[in-house]
């Protein structure tokens, strides 16, 4: 069941779509460049998941969007279109359980670390 922002009324992942979620002073410059980064990629792809083909509507939100390297792991990949992918929500929580679970994320995740550790 999809929620809507107690703000606005848009489709969210909790009670307050990406734009009204509270956050703290510390990290908003961080979440607006994430933010920024995400809808660049947005513009870029078509806006279906890339492991099974399944459209993802018309607004991007952030379960859409996944590291392939976890970013607190590979900071300097955090910011690189080859490493994000984009998927449901199902397959994002499934990727999250099991990172092995997707041979085509597999796949980038071996091309992504041969290119971060050489």
């Amino acid at each position: 069941m999809k929620n809507k922002c107690k703000i606005c009324g848009r489709n969210a992942e909790s009670e307050y779509c990406f734009r009204h979620k509270p956050r703290t002073n510390d990290r908003i410059e961080d979440i607006e460049k994430m933010k920024a980064f995400f809808i660049k990629i947005w513009k870029k792809r078509g806006h279906f998941s890339e492991i099974s083909g399944t459209p993802l509507g018309r607004e991007p939100l952030t379960i859409f969007f996944h590291h392939i390297l976890p970013k607190e792991k590979y900071p300097q990949a955090a910011y690189d279109e080859q490493n994000i992918i984009l998927l449901t929500f199902d397959e994002h929580t499934a990727v999250e359980s099991d990172m092995y679970k997707y041979e085509r994320i597999n796949e980038k995740r071996n091309l992504l670390l041969d290119k971060y550790n050489q």
